[in-house]
């Protein structure tokens, strides 16, 4: 056993100069009288005169960091008055050229909260707003350099976790180029699986006084340490890390369970740094539940899954590659649609990408690095030996810009559409949704309007808008995060995310400050394994998040009740709930 926790080559985190540094880091003592103290002064300073607001103890603390210390790390829980202190940073860090980063989809948003609140508040007039989105396009390589910003100030930065993505190259690039600036970055969901998804940012925040090593490689050796790894038996120990557990810490540790001893221990050391703010409190008041609902379904549903699990195809004979694509079909499939090609491709090229997807999958198989086609296909071009392999990867290449796809949805089944209709019929709450397809033809049906792409409806009215007596249908993607919908309780999610992060913003919308409702209810649709399985996954994620960061995880509250994968029921011919 402890050859498989060692990863069979005795690979653990060892003392050094990197763990000394992180240990020998002074650590954050306030108590609760001075944060109340410290919220009263900061309010009567930054409030305008005919203000009526208040800061929160952790807004003022926040704040209070920024201006003397410079930068702010804020893993802060949905709700807990972020977008305040990133209007108010600039004021307390006298900052010249302040530049905030948000996304696009909350460009409408982040303006109606500076005026709302520019009532209450002295907030700087002269910050300068860009996306993300437009960061990361070719027009805007120079754009950082241009304005020269002294203050960046990143909301909801987990947009800068992927270091392959343009925008977080260019963020990197100006701060190698201008190691001074002064950085606030904040998210609730700052972190997915993995503390290698913050680490350069808490760099860019912190600079030296981050809370992790300074070498890269040591950097990952934490991580495999520590990370949540779906399925990965072979990891690194926990090993010297075993020094900045306290006595409850060490006791867990001796009996069995070092790696989440050491989260625990590295949560308390992150959260107690100087710049790092990180909610710590139970939410809010008001419970949550997460509820599993199965939705029956037509035998032609059945049939089409059958013919997706045993042979690998869509209904209508489209061959699927792997197991990502899998999935995706899959969860389509079972809200009751899927997606054809009209017109059809020819016989020479579906024949030639058939070949193709089933060598893929044969690979995928067998392999423990290789994770879905483009990986194969960048394998044998980079050398691998399998002449079969290449030669049907060439043969569809030879073909494959022959045919341009033109998708068209076709239906299966309509019980998924109808029991949401039903169900919007009794509750006035907001069915959330995946699948623009599936929202369009749920609002026609319904005659509920639709808020898709930057949270707005067909008549370009905003979300927030919308009358809170009157149910919705709102797009996971444009609307699951930094929108304020606590003026309903009650949630249809027709397709759960398998993620963490995700369903913390997702959920975060209406079980959040200001929720009036004694509780909060989530109900999942559930038609396939995918669905339940997004569930535990999510759960899963959470459960790492919380360890390792200190910030509750509403997942982690929630009472849920769902079956798990051992549970689940098949059908007569074993196709939806196929494991």
């Amino acid at each position: 056993m402890a050859r498989l926790f060692d990863g069979g080559s005795g690979n653990r985190v060892r003392e050094g100069p990197g763990l000394a540094r992180v240990i020998n880091l002074p650590r954050r003592i306030w108590t609760d009288e001075e944060a109340d103290q410290l919220t009263t002064q900061l309010t009567e300073v930054l409030r305008t005169a005919y203000g009526t607001m208040t800061l929160r103890p952790i807004q003022a603390v926040a704040l209070y960091e920024i201006g003397t210390l410079g930068g702010l790390f804020g893993p802060m829980r949905v709700g807990a008055g972020k977008t305040l202190i990133s209007l108010l940073a600039p004021a307390v860090a006298f900052s010249k050229r302040p530049l905030l980063l948000i996304p696009a989809k909350l460009a409408g948003k982040t303006e109606r909260d500076q005026r709302a609140l520019g009532r209450h508040w002295l907030l700087p007039p002269y910050v300068r707003v860009m996306t993300y989105e437009w960061l990361g396009r070719v027009q805007a390589a120079e754009a950082l350099a241009a304005y020269y910003p002294d203050l960046i100030i990143a909301d909801e930065c987990h947009k800068l976790k992927n270091l392959k993505a343009a925008v977080t190259r260019r963020v990197r690039r100006y701060f190698v180029e201008h190691p001074e600036t002064r950085m606030v970055a904040m998210s609730g969901t700052v972190t997915k699986r993995s503390l290698k998804d913050y680490a350069h940012i808490i760099q860019w925040c912190l600079k030296d006084g981050r809370p992790l090593p300074e070498k890269f490689k040591e950097v990952e050796l934490w991580a495999d340490a520590l990370d949540e790894r779906k399925g990965q038996v072979r990891r690194a120990h926990p090993g010297a890390l075993i020094t900045l557990c306290n006595e409850e810490e060490k006791d867990l540790w001796v009996k069995g369970e070092p790696r989440r001893a050491a989260r625990q221990a590295y949560r308390r050391r992150l959260v107690d740094t100087p710049m790092v703010i990180a909610t710590r409190e139970t939410p809010i008041d008001a419970s949550l539940s997460v509820e599993a609902v199965e939705v029956p379904v037509e035998p032609a549903t059945d049939d089409a899954f059958e013919a997706l699990r045993r042979d690998w195809v869509t209904p209508d004979g489209w061959p699927i590659s792997d197991g990502i694509a899998m999935f995706r079909h899959a969860r389509e499939l079972g809200l009751g649609f899927y997606y054809v090609w009209d017109p059809r491709p020819p016989a020479y090229w579906l024949a030639a990408r058939s070949d193709w997807c089933a060598y893929v999958r044969q690979v995928l198989s067998r392999s423990r690095t290789l994770d879905s086609e483009l990986a194969v296909a960048q394998a044998l071009r980079q050398g691998r030996n399998d002449e079969i392999g290449l030669a049907l990867l060439d043969a569809w290449h030879d073909v494959r810009k022959d045919f341009e796809p033109n998708t068209v949805p076709r239906w299966v089944d309509d019980s998924v559409l109808k029991f949401c209709v039903k169900w919007m019929r009794r509750n006035n709450g907001i069915v959330w949704t995946e699948h623009t397809h599936f929202a369009r033809m749920l609002s026609k049906l319904s005659g509920v309007p639709y808020y898709g792409r930057k949270g707005l409806n067909d008549d370009k009215q905003a979300i927030e808008d919308h009358s809170p007596t009157e149910p919705l249908i709102a797009s996971i993607q444009s609307n699951g995060e930094g929108r304020n919908l606590q003026n309903w309780s009650l949630n249809l999610v027709t397709s759960f995310p398998p993620n963490g992060a995700m369903v913390e913003q997702l959920l975060g919308r209406t079980h959040r400050d200001g929720q009036e409702a004694d509780e909060v209810g989530v109900q999942v649709i559930m038609t396939c394994a995918e669905h339940v399985g997004a569930i535990w996954q999510a759960h899963s994620d959470s459960q790492y998040v919380e360890d390792s960061t200190g910030s509750p995880q509403k997942l982690m509250v929630a009472d849920i009740e769902a079956p798990t994968a051992d549970q689940l029921a098949f059908t007569k011919k074993g196709a939806r709930w196929h494991k």
